[in-house]
């Protein structure tokens, strides 16, 4: 698998157009692709930046998030926002030229509309599309990407009914090939000045593409989820 950092001029808020820098930056999209867009860029696309002398951040954080938990003495809210556990609803407001960055309110449907485009602009079939964005695990320091939106391909591998390594029947076991791709374009596409927010991701093994709608097959129900225990503090932000 090859992973490719487009390096693109500056996205200056409170909008810009991302096709038109893609049309300048990106070249060379091939057949059975894997383009990953940050979810920063797609925001500034989007307009989703809000001047900081018009809002305070804990009222968008607020306004954003899907579920919160803000413990006493925190100055972060930890926040669930688009199936992902993400601080301050993943509002930026680094390099943001005085406006808070929100995260794309549809990043689904941001995703295809890209879709879309690549399809378009190179000719293509098969090509999928991820949208990132910056997460930080329990336990780890530093940050890694995760997926807010994808399109274009199954973002689950299943192994149900394979044998494992001992002729044993898989009942359960899946990869998560959207999130370890997500995970694996932090590598390359810089965290500081490097102006890469496209990555493309190429060779990439056991994907199907599909023009389908596959969020279900990844985003597990907050009342289903294995770690639902620890989330017993979190309230709907419309509740707060």
């Amino acid at each position: 698998m090859k992973l490719i950092p487009i390096k693109t001029r500056t996205f200056t808020p409170p909008q810009d157009n991302l096709y038109v820098i893609l049309d300048e930056s990106l070249h060379g999209v091939e057949e059975r692709d894997i383009v990953l867009v940050t979810s920063k860029v797609v925001s500034i696309h989007e307009g989703r930046c809000v001047h900081m002398d018009s809002s305070e951040k804990s009222e968008l954080v607020i306004q954003e998030a899907d579920y919160l938990y803000s413990p006493e003495g925190r100055a972060h809210p930890i926040t669930i926002v688009h199936h992902a556990l993400i601080l301050s609803a993943g509002i930026d407001e680094s390099n943001g030229y005085g406006y808070h960055i929100l995260l794309p309110e549809k990043p689904y449907e941001s995703a295809r509309e890209i879709h879309t485009y690549l399809q378009n602009r190179f000719k293509l079939r098969d090509v999928g599309v991820i949208v990132t964005d910056s997460h930080s695990l329990p336990f780890r320091y530093g940050a890694m990407s995760v997926s807010i939106g994808h399109y274009g391909f199954n973002p689950v591998e299943s192994h149900i009914g394979k044998p494992d390594l001992f002729g044993r029947v898989m009942q359960y076991s899946k990869t998560n090939l959207v999130d370890a791709l997500a995970a694996s374009a932090t590598l390359v596409s810089g965290e500081c000045a490097e102006a890469q927010p496209v990555v493309i991701a190429r060779d990439v093994p056991n994907i199907i593409f599909t023009m389908e709608d596959t969020q279900k097959e990844l985003c597990v129900p907050l009342e289903e989820d294995i770690y639902r225990a620890l989330f017993r503090d979190f309230r709907k932000s419309d509740t707060l």
